[in-house]
């Protein structure tokens, strides 16, 4: 592996990096952001689940405490209770004991599911009956009792603990009155904590979800373990939490669950996932590495074949076996080139030594320059073979700038064409300095066909990036060209924002330039240009006015639309 990512093996390396990178980046952030929206889906879900599974077992609990409240009501309505309650207080122990009979009637006629105690108004008067009914913590004297027959005809719910059932108990307490609102006595019903917490139903897929009731000082007077009886609720900072108000004044039910509980079967997701990611990831090495090796393996050969050209040996690459991809025509090109360069030696060594000069200088004229051209799109399809994108962009444009310069020595273009032949020199230079500025371009389009001197523009973008952007930080540069129409003239205009010029520059026929001057030399060749084919109303002016960088502006005639 050493020798394979060898720091020689430079093509191997960066096609095997620019692949992996484009396979493993996306892959992980694809599986990262998937688990971060599925992890950011479920609690939304989980959220909105605690708040409706809260939301109907809220309303539970509120039913049946109105459930308990109508059953109390009634028992107050009963005609036998307030009959008994009514009558005179017992004189004698025989009086008292006959009351008790008679109330023990009439509890196991209204008692319906929960354990119902009555209190005469005056339980005092009642020492014997008052015995028999002991309530938890709860007495004729409690504030309680007062609070009931302040209130007349509804009732109040209060929470105790209950030292005989060892967890707490609820209990409702309603005063009895007579038609005139003449107070006769108290209802309690008592209900065990365990009761009301059957009403409540949670979700089956959360082992740990938990009912927590609190109060209005936020102590927990409900709870699946009595012993957090009357402690001040904390939330865990693990758990997911959501609380409604019940419909007792100040209580709220709480619902709580593990976060862990959710996040369970994400984390085995995660896990199983990462596995699967990396072992897919492995296979993808592999792959890449063998598939990479199939590319490279011929190419670094084929260099090596090459660097044996420039020292004189002229041997062809031969392949184990035939390859028809792009791999095997580069290397039958070289072949044929090979070939050709012996043919072409053996040829010239049988040439007579007094006729090798005028050989070699007919060959030269006989150059074609779609040879050039060819050679170019060679050197920039083997640079696009090996991914360098930005070799392949030089040699296509530079190939653009050489046929549009020679063009079969004709020396007019468009308008259309003279802008693409700049636009083409920019390109090389972002591409060749690796700095960036930035270029703005606006055509009239009334002139795109519109003839005009070919190599007008390349010269004056030259300038502006020679003697003004690439003065400027990266990034900062500018460079606007404009063409548009002005009566019977065509006006270009190139202009930067560099350091312009604190010297005059000399642009007319009969004034010499000076060559060392900033961006003379371009100029003026343009300027004469113009004026040895138009005269001297045509040509470049420079705006002097400018305080920071240049600007200058080429008139040339308007013309016929040109035809090829």
């Amino acid at each position: 592996m050493r020798k394979l990512f060898a720091f020689k093996n430079k093509l191997f390396s960066k096609i095997f990096l620019l692949m992996s990178i484009s396979v493993f980046v996306p892959l992980g952030l694809l599986g990262l952001l998937s688990y971060d929206k599925s992890k950011n889906q479920l609690e939304s879900v989980t959220s909105q689940l605690l708040q409706d599974n809260l939301q109907l077992n809220a309303k539970q609990i509120n039913s049946f405490f109105k459930n308990v409240e109508n059953e109390a009501d009634k028992m107050v309505a009963s005609r036998e209770l307030r009959n008994l309650l009514g009558e005179d207080i017992p004189s004698s122990y025989s009086h008292e004991v006959e009351f008790i009979n008679r109330m023990v009637d009439v509890v196991i006629q209204l008692k319906g599911t929960y354990e119902l105690y009555i209190f005469p108004k005056n339980i005092a008067s009642y020492p014997n009956y008052w015995n028999l009914i002991k309530l938890s913590k709860v007495g004729p004297d409690s504030e309680y009792f007062q609070r009931a027959y302040q209130l007349q005809r509804k009732g109040i719910w209060i929470h105790v603990w209950d030292d005989h059932l060892n967890k707490p108990i609820f209990i409702y307490i309603r005063a009895i009155f007579t038609n005139n609102q003449k107070p006769l006595g108290i209802i309690a019903l008592q209900i065990p904590d365990s009761i009301i917490r059957k009403e409540l139903a949670s979700p089956s897929s959360f082992k740990n979800y938990m009912f927590v009731m609190v109060d209005d000082q936020n102590l927990v007077i409900s709870h699946p373990s009595a012993a957090a009886y009357m402690k001040t609720y904390v939330p865990e900072e693990s758990w997911y939490k959501a609380e409604m108000p019940l419909s007792e004044v100040g209580w709220k039910l709480i619902a709580a669950v593990p976060q862990k509980d959710v996040s369970g079967s994400i984390d085995k997701i995660k896990t199983f996932t990462v596995w699967i990611v990396a072992g897919s990831l492995c296979l993808i090495v592999a792959f890449l590495t063998l598939i990479v090796r199939s590319f490279t393996i011929p190419v670094k050969n084929l260099v090596r074949q090459m660097a044996g050209v420039r020292i004189g040996r002229l041997i062809p690459y031969h392949l184990v076996k035939s390859r028809e991809d792009e791999v095997g025509q580069l290397i039958r090109g070289y072949n044929q080139m090979i070939l050709g360069m012996l043919e072409l030696l053996h040829t010239t060594k049988e040439m007579e030594s007094e006729k090798r000069q005028l050989e070699l200088q007919t060959l030269n004229h006989q150059i074609n320059p779609h040879f050039f051209y060819n050679t170019l799109d060679s050197i920039k399809w083997r640079a696009e073979s090996v991914q360098e994108n930005k070799i392949a962009a030089m040699v296509t444009k530079l190939a653009n700038l050489l046929r549009f310069s020679l063009n079969n020595g004709e020396e007019w273009t468009t308008v259309e064409r003279e802008i693409e032949h700049a636009r083409n020199y920019l390109d090389i230079e972002h591409l060749r300095s690796n700095r960036t500025f930035q270029v703005y371009v606006q055509v009239d389009p009334e002139i795109l066909k519109m003839k005009v001197m070919k190599l007008m523009l390349q010269p004056l973008v030259e300038n502006a990036i020679k003697h003004g952007v690439s003065h400027l930080s990266d990034g900062k540069g500018k460079i606007r060209l404009t063409a548009k129409r002005r009566e019977q003239d065509i006006i270009f205009i190139v202009e930067d924002n560099g350091p312009g010029i604190h010297v005059p520059l000399a642009l007319n026929l009969n004034e010499t330039t000076d060559n060392d001057s900033p961006r003379g030399i371009g100029l003026s060749n343009v300027h004469k240009r113009l004026q040895l084919h138009f005269g001297n109303d045509y040509g470049l002016l420079i705006d002097s006015t400018q305080t920071s960088g240049f600007r200058v502006v080429v008139r040339h005639p308007l013309s016929h639309p040109y035809s090829d």
